[in-house]
């Protein structure tokens, strides 16, 4: 485990899955992250590469051959090398192997960072392509669990309290559905007026909330009833995930910017045609970031 600190904040990182363990607020130790229970979700901070989401039937097809490989990818259960540490950041690699090229048919050096400064965590994913003749495909994305305030209603389920959701800037906002599979049906998506929107838990009963979003785009999470804001600004991050599990309510939501999406339901087609994918020339590096913001009462 790898601790960057300052005066606000204390962010613990896993080499394994290069995987934000822990955010806690100095002042009044309260802890930003969900602390991963396999009642509802094991997981606190996945790291998502070299997919997002769901391939459909788990397989990925490329120059006529086929992979298998699950949802998210593999990246979240593999170690990283740590690079650098200092106070106040932390880089950590993984560069495909012989084992990735079974599934995955790319060479490939994948570099996390996490960079603190006063309440906010940025990070930044940078994916280098090694090859000297074939272009890389991917996606890349976060997975980041917050704690929110959860409450039981005499005679009733759990329910988040006083949680809202907000968009920034507030206006339509292309929502793109997913089916029982977990593939996206875009024929089915639809603008969606998105400006300050109170969460229940029955709005994820069909998995994740996903919008179409641009560098511009700012998600906040207002939890009210702790007195916490979480904001995410990201860049060169085309999708943004919100998710917390259903049937059953589990006392966290995620917030998950993305650089790619799952597949189309009934896609069988190229990986290079996939929706959403990223194209790396040979030799070529490319960065997708996002800066989380902590705010705890006055903090």
């Amino acid at each position: 485990m790898i601790t960057i600190e300052n005066d606000i904040l204390s962010v613990t990182i896993n080499e394994e899955g290069a995987e934000i363990q822990s955010v806690i607020d100095k002042q009044s130790g309260y802890e930003f992250i969900w602390q991963g229970d396999t009642k509802f979700w094991g997981r606190r901070s996945p790291v998502l590469f070299p997919i997002v989401g769901t391939l459909n039937q788990n397989k990925l097809n490329y120059k006529g051959e086929s992979y298998s490989m699950e949802r998210h990818g593999f990246s979240r259960d593999r170690t990283f090398t740590v690079q650098k540490v200092t106070t106040n950041a932390v880089t950590l690699n993984l560069q495909h192997t012989a084992e990735t090229l079974e599934c995955y048919p790319f060479e490939f050096n994948f570099q996390v960072s996490y960079i603190l400064f006063d309440n906010q965590v940025t990070v930044s994913y940078e994916i280098l392509n090694p090859s000297t003749q074939e272009v890389l495909y991917y996606s890349v994305g976060g997975h980041p669990a917050f704690n929110v305030s959860h409450h039981k209603p005499e005679g009733s389920f759990e329910e988040f309290d006083k949680l809202f959701l907000r968009f920034k800037p507030s206006g339509q906002y292309y929502r793109i559905p997913l089916n029982d599979e977990g593939l996206i049906e875009s024929h089915k998506a639809k603008y969606q007026a998105m400006d300050k929107v109170p969460l229940d838990h029955k709005m994820f009963r069909r998995d994740a909330l996903i919008y179409q979003i641009n560098q511009h785009t700012e998600i906040i999470l207002e939890d009210k009833a702790a007195d916490v804001t979480i904001s995410i600004d990201p860049i060169r991050m085309s999708f943004m995930g919100i998710w917390s599990p259903y049937p059953n309510r589990a006392p966290f939501v995620c917030l998950e910017p993305w650089a790619g999406i799952a597949d189309e339901a009934g896609f069988d087609g190229d990986f290079s045609e996939k929706y959403g994918i990223n194209s790396l020339k040979p030799q070529a590096i490319k960065s997708h970031d996002y800066t989380i913001s902590f705010v705890k009462g006055a903090s």
